[in-house]
């Protein structure tokens, strides 16, 4: 079977990674030289992703059995739209299901108007006069969210990014006046987070085991949301800190969203996530994306015997596979640029991929270019490192010592899955809950 995969990063090379492992011969398109979609790609096509025409032009050469879109702007710019429109058989949303993600306005009035449980109290706003007199009558801590596409670093928290109101209402001012459109002000949740994927098809869902994304860029969740520093999953025995009835009713909810999308004429197909806040009421929805989170695709696609491409096929010819999950766990820690979250400075690394693998680790390229020996960062995340094992004292020892197989200038949070940050969510669930 002939698989294209769209996009460049970490997630794309895990994709690209699956749908290999059945034997199928991967072609991958992305604005960048990506080693490790290179090293197992049939061809790899250097063109900007996010040009729909150009997509097309290279998917007309290959005549895919499959396309696999992983970043979320080729699917607000209209590539899986003209894709599917020529015939292709494409496992990624329409730009009209992906509304889901790329309007969050569009989210919260989808589930306000059918009643879905897991809102969150949000109010949308296209004017700074308008945001303004809400806010200074609101009587609890609130959040600020840009309408659109942010890539996962434009949610501002009162207490973390701005301390009180007239700080918020300075930030809001300042985005409205740098051209955001549409501004939404939300309740601010207190809870752990964590990721529930799902591969869909029409109505058809089959769940992934759940995730937690380390957002912050520093130690101990400090500083700027980011892309994300790296994600912990313990398979389909779930979070530690995690009620097993909340990932339950997150379930209903995803479920009851992409039934209601396909009932009132918006069919979804391919990957999806909620970004779920567990709180002391339960579950909250936080977000919807329209494709797999990155990098909780690169923990759920390791513990898949699977191939995605291979599922993807069944699911679309109107099967409902079961899935094969590895009952393990695994910690995935991101190299990112010296002061990635805020001003990036990008450098260039070095990588003994053979040191690192032998050490029990597995590499997935991400935002880098390859220069004969050398990797060239860019402003975003470089490379994942991926440790899978039975126990976090098995896996936790492989990421000692790394700094002997990655040269140059570069940072990573070391506390990703230990055992003090696991324990310290769950202490924090448990007396949130009691209380």
């Amino acid at each position: 079977m002939k698989v294209v995969v769209v996009g460049g990063g970490g997630r794309e090379n895990a994709i690209a990674l699956s749908a290999v492992s059945s034997n199928n011969s991967v072609y991958s398109i992305s604005h960048n030289n990506n080693p490790g979609l290179i090293g197992i790609s049939k061809k790899h096509y250097k063109i900007n992703e996010n040009d729909k025409e150009a997509v097309l032009n290279v998917a007309k050469k290959i005549y895919p059995d499959l396309v696999l879109i992983g970043p979320e702007d080729p699917l607000s710019n209209g590539v899986s739209d003209i894709l599917i429109s020529q015939k292709f058989n494409v496992f990624a949303p329409s730009s009209k299901a992906a509304k889901l993600e790329t309007s969050k306005s569009f989210l919260r009035e989808f589930m306000k108007y059918h009643k879905i449980d897991g809102n969150v109290e949000s109010y949308s706003f296209t004017n700074f006069d308008d945001l303004k007199k809400l806010v200074l009558n609101l009587d609890y801590e609130f959040v600020l969210k840009p309408d659109g596409l942010t890539g996962g670093k434009g949610v501002l928290v009162q207490g973390f990014h701005f301390n009180s109101k007239e700080d918020g209402l300075s930030i809001a001012r300042k985005l409205f006046e740098n051209g955001v459109n549409k501004l939404l002000v939300e309740r601010k949740l207190i809870g752990e987070e964590f990721s529930l994927q799902a591969l869909v098809y029409n109505d058809k869902l089959i769940f992934l085991p759940i995730v937690q994304d380390y957002k912050r860029a520093g130690e101990n969740d400090t500083g700027p949301n980011t892309g994300g520093m790296g994600s912990i999953s313990f398979s389909e025995s779930g979070l530690p800190f995690i009620p097993e009835n909340h990932v339950e009713k997150a379930k209903a909810i995803m479920r009851k969203l992409v039934e209601l999308m396909h009932n009132e004429g918006t069919p979804y197909f391919g990957p999806i996530y909620g970004q779920f806040m567990s709180t002391k009421d339960g579950p909250k929805l936080i977000e919807v994306n329209a494709r797999f989170g990155d990098p909780e695709a690169i923990n759920v696609l390791d513990l898949m015997d699977d191939s995605i491409a291979d599922v993807a096929i069944k699911l679309m010819e109107g099967g409902l596979p079961t899935l094969n999950i590895k009952n393990q766990i695994n910690v995935v820690r991101y190299i990112v640029p010296i002061g990635y979250g805020t001003d990036p400075m990008p450098s260039k690394l070095k990588v003994d991929e053979y040191y690192l693998r032998k050490k029990g680790l597995k590499i997935l390229y991400a935002s880098v270019d390859k220069k004969g020996d050398y990797l060239r960062q860019t402003r975003s995340r470089s490379l994942a490192l991926l440790a899978r094992g039975n126990s976090l004292s098995e896996i936790i020892p492989k990421f000692e010592g790394i700094e002997k197989g990655i040269s140059g200038k570069y940072y990573y949070r070391k506390d990703i899955g230990t055992f003090e940050s696991i324990e310290k969510k769950t202490s924090f669930m448990n007396s949130l809950l009691k209380n």
